[in-house]
């Protein structure tokens, strides 16, 4: 029976669920192939691998989890089911992370094989890619719960995503906005104040989830005026 949800919940989280995180990857490790094709350094590669870890594959994550919260139809027969219309939404935004691990975890394993780094080694090779992917991901599904507009959400997230690329070196030389950096492996290396970065990340996606969720177990918030 178990299962028989979670497929069910992975099949109505939408074919970008599925699709997006190996979308990002592959592009990523694409345009890295052309540059070594076309004699590009080995640095430079190597930066665009570690992008679609650390910036590429977040940013399609984070897109695909405002849809899942915003685009839910049938809201009404959704009050009236004994599964929680959040038990809902966390099961599928559990697909999508699930699908975002095993790929993230399984490009890792074949860029190191290529003879590239991406960061840290070991376990702390993992907040590479999850701690920016969990707070990116958890800012947007906030944002698209509180707006329930799928526009002011994807907007919301794209401005934050482009802000930090334009303006890095103000984030990593402000002791308050330094948490906040997502690029932090890619733009500064995994030295001095990388895991407080991360730990500030993890910390971060988690407060944007669990108030993502206070929001979303309203009932109230299912109604739009019209469907009232």
């Amino acid at each position: 029976m178990t299962l028989t949800i979670w497929l069910h919940e992975a099949r109505r989280a939408g074919p970008a669920a599925l699709l997006a995180p190996p979308a990002a990857l592959l592009f990523a490790a694409a345009i890295a192939v052309f540059i070594r094709a076309t004699n590009g350094s080995r640095a430079q590669a190597q930066t665009l691998l570690l992008a679609g870890l650390e910036a590429i594959t977040p940013l399609a994550v984070a897109m695909v989890a405002l849809t899942i919260v915003t685009r839910e139809s049938c809201r009404e027969l959704h009050l009236s089911l004994p599964t929680p219309h959040l038990a809902t939404i966390g099961r599928r935004l559990g697909v999508l992370g699930a699908v975002a691990a095993v790929l993230c975890l399984a490009y890792a394993a074949v860029v190191a094989l290529a003879g590239y780094r991406t960061g840290s080694s070991g376990v702390a090779a993992l907040l590479v890619w999850a701690a920016p992917t969990l707070w990116l991901a958890g800012f947007a599904a906030l944002v698209a719960a509180a707006t329930r507009s799928t526009v002011l959400a994807s907007s919301a997230v794209a401005l934050v995503w482009l802000a930090e690329q334009v303006w890095a070196s103000a984030f990593v030389g402000s002791p308050l906005l330094r948490p906040l950096f997502l690029f932090f492996t890619s733009r500064v290396g995994d030295g001095p104040g990388w895991a407080a970065n991360r730990v500030g990340l993890l910390a971060g996606g988690l407060l944007f989830l669990a108030v993502t969720a206070a929001v979303l177990s309203k009932p109230e918030r299912l109604l739009s005026e019209e469907d009232a």
